[in-house]
């Protein structure tokens, strides 16, 4: 007979599948089935999700992990899916994993063990919630302060109920089914409530519990039970149902309760009603009192459901908070109210002092304070890349501002080094300052090319202009797939901010199309062109040649502008990349150094500094140059690769050489393109400093080659920019 039957519900998301079935593949199992229950899917699905991509991704694993497959052509819920697979299985043990779930390096191994060993009827490890992907899961691990629940006195019966139950986790959800060894013998008539659409773990589980005549677990045997990165697109159960989370839960809370009530066995009983109550008490201090404190009208809806689950904790092994639960199970919400801001409040303060933390600090003055006083009219805050420049579109926008209204606004830049030259008098603050929190919740208007931080909350009277700062080429937002780098979070911030945004702007239809999906944007788009492009248009040949001095440039040397973006696997930490050179500048220097110079720009999220000591009068590091666009301006030919550099430059219609030196795993692997780069782009793609070199010395057989595509390109993408972009925008959004 077959060992385990392990039980894969699946709907979407074939990138999470794959991590799943790669895990239970490197536990290097013997004697399983695995029984895949696809629900709802057909061709008719997206690319990501249909038939025919599911079932290459399953013909991958289908050897090593005896894969079996039942699909049901309309969508069944999850408890209706797992049914199905136990009317297939045929294994000793069932072992449930969701498809959107993996396994952390011999967590399923190690029950196996234990199973082996003890015989036991249910065997059980611990549930990790995470957005990570699998390959850096473990990252994740390394950061948490208690990564595992440790058995300590614990008995069997005991620690199995806290692994099941979460003890420590915030989560309210009690039981779940995944992770755990069930003995098929003893679940012959348990089904899963196929009319609970939610919740249908629980009865399931309590029934299991209740069949169980002995339990066993096993420490550090991690199950990463994924959140759902996008919300969007992918959203799980409770993400798409319009649900009232915690009327569902304290319902369940109750339904359990009664359920464990009739339990024969005393010792389960008890121990399952303590682990359930910690879990309650758990969830009220940790989740619902904030709640509480920040929502009055859920704090109204909500108050009776709380007050009545509580009445079974016991008061007398509570250690803490005593006089608050009392006060909850007498149902006084005055006294709640009072000791809930209570400890709350010194919550915060303890945080702050343990951690020394002005950053904290600051915050707490910004919510607390800032964001009650007057909002003034006619203050604007600008900012560009995380206050590192003086540049982009809000610079042209703040100096069209400055010479059309003068002194009418008060103008607020966001800069870190205040020595930065900005014309006019703004006040100049340090990003993440008390000043910058102060200026930010006071201000009417807010002008960024970027993602304000999620700490900031936009106030209902407060207008952002978010000019964007570029024209996507590689995927962004709720388009990317797997994270590499950063949180996985990030998605859903991006969609957190697109909804506070007021306007966007826009250089074309393709991009304005792209950001609406990207940030599931429904507010105003001004499809007016880029303010940063208006110099492309309008800057004169002494401009031209004050920037050429500017940077000590040889007048006799013709330049090329090099300027790739950053790769989204390679980083140092959040926000910082690293940037191997893979151009070869001896080579360069060698064959074009007599009529070029090259300038190289990296992306600002790049943390490496270049050493170009060794190439004085032919290479100049230009990385910290506040403004591309003059940089444009000077340059001969671009050469990039996936950065969106070359949609602006395209403004100026000269020649552009993408050097891909790793387009099929950028391609393919880390971002992926809008558009087709092999045939839409208006340059060569080389993969080679040999083919640069080459490229470069028939310049002009390039631009003839690629005449054609090159004035397809423009027409789409350049062909609004006319050196006026700014000046629509800015009576559009402040002539009102």
């Amino acid at each position: 007979m077959t060992f385990i039957s392990i039980i894969i519900p699946f709907n979407s998301e074939n990138r999470y599948l794959k991590d799943c079935l790669q895990s239970l593949r490197e536990e290097n199992l013997d004697d399983i089935e695995t029984i895949i229950i696809l629900n709802g899917i057909s061709k008719n699905n997206d690319n990501q999700t249909n038939i025919d991509t599911v079932n290459d991704i399953i013909s991958e694993y289908e050897k090593d992990l005896n894969i079996i497959v039942k699909s049901f052509d309309n969508s069944i819920a999850v408890a209706k899916a797992r049914n199905a697979g136990l009317e297939i299985a045929s294994g000793e043990y069932v072992y449930f994993i969701d498809g959107d779930d993996y396994i952390f390096k011999g967590g399923l191994n190690k029950l196996i063990e234990v199973s082996k060993e003890t015989n036991a009827d249910f065997i059980n490890g611990e549930r990790i919630e995470t957005f990570y992907i699998k390959d850096r899961f473990e990252e994740e691990l390394e950061k948490r302060d208690n990564r595992v629940l440790t058995r300590n006195d614990s008995s069997d019966l005991e620690y199995s109920m806290e692994l099941l139950t979460l003890k420590d986790s915030e989560s309210a959800d009690i039981f779940s089914a995944l992770h755990a060894l069930i003995k098929r013998e003893i679940i012959k008539e348990i089904r899963f409530d196929e009319d609970e659409k939610y919740f249908s773990d629980y009865s399931f589980m309590i029934k299991v519990i209740d069949e169980s005549s002995n339990f066993k677990s096993a420490e550090n045997t991690l199950y990463a039970k994924r959140q759902r990165d996008d919300i969007i697109n992918s959203p799980s159960l409770t993400d798409e149902a319009d649900i009232d989370y915690f009327k569902y839960s304290i319902e369940e809370y109750g339904k359990t309760k009664g359920l464990i009530d009739d339990f024969n066995d005393k010792n389960k009983k008890d121990v399952l009603k303590s682990a359930v109550n910690e879990k309650i008490l758990s969830y009220y201090l940790n989740i619902y009192s904030k709640k509480f404190r920040s929502n009055k009208k859920w704090r109204n809806e909500n108050f009776d459901k709380m007050s009545e689950v509580s009445a079974d904790l016991d008061i007398n092994i509570i250690k803490n908070n005593k006089k608050e639960i009392t006060a909850l199970q007498n149902h006084d919400k005055k006294a709640v109210t009072k000791y809930i801001n209570r400890r709350l409040a010194k919550a915060k303060i303890k945080e702050i002092l343990n951690n020394l933390s002005m950053d904290l600090l600051i915050h707490t003055i910004y919510l607390n304070i800032f964001n009650k006083m007057k909002i003034k009219d006619d203050r604007i805050c600008l900012i560009s890349f995380r206050g590192d420049y003086y540049t982009d579109s809000p610079k042209y926008i703040y100096q069209y501002l400055l010479e059309e209204y003068g002194d009418k606004f008060e103008y607020v830049w966001i800069i870190n080094d205040k020595k930065t030259e900005i014309p006019g008098n703004p006040k100049k603050v340090k990003r993440n300052s008390l000043k910058y929190f102060y200026y930010l919740a006071c201000s009417k208007y807010w002008i960024t090319n970027g993602r304000q931080p999620y700490t900031l909350l936009k106030r209902p009277e407060q207008v952002i202009l978010s000019t964007w700062h570029g024209t996507p080429l590689k995927r962004l937002g709720l388009d990317i797939g797997n994270i590499y780098s950063g949180s996985p979070r990030i998605k859903n911030i991006y969609v957190n901010n697109a909804k506070e945004w007021n306007y966007l702007v826009s250089p074309n239809r393709y991009t304005s199309e792209i950001l609406r999906s990207a940030f599931a944007y429904d507010g105003e788009i001004l499809e007016e062109g880029y303010p940063r492009n208006d110099i492309l248009y309008n800057a004169s040949e002494e401009t031209v040649g004050k920037i050429k001095k500017n940077l000590n440039l040889p007048e006799d040397k013709k330049i090329i502008l090099y300027a790739p973006t950053w790769r989204d696997d390679d980083f140092y930490d959040i926000g910082e990349y690293k940037f191997n050179l893979k151009l070869d500048l001896d080579r360069l220097k060698e064959e074009l150094g007599d009529e070029y110079m090259i300038l190289i720009r990296t992306h600002y999220f790049i943390a490496d500094k270049l050493d170009l000591s060794d190439y004085e009068g032919f290479a100049k590091d230009v990385s910290r140059y506040d403004d591309i666009a003059e940089l444009y301006l000077i340059s001969d030919i671009l050469i990039t690769d996936y950065s969106s550099v070359f949609f602006d430059f395209a403004n100026l219609k000269r020649p552009i050489l993408f050097f891909t030196y790793d387009l099929d795993k950028y391609e393919h692997v880390l971002r992926g393109f809008y558009i087709d780069i092999h045939k839409e782009v208006p340059g060569p793609l080389l993969f080679t400093t040999e083919e640069v070199i080459d490229n470069i010395k028939n310049i002009d057989k390039v631009v003839e080659d690629y005449k054609d595509e090159y004035d397809a390109f423009y027409e789409r993408f350049c062909s609004i920019d006319d050196g006026g972009a700014t000046k629509r925008i800015v009576d559009h959004v402040f002539r009102k």
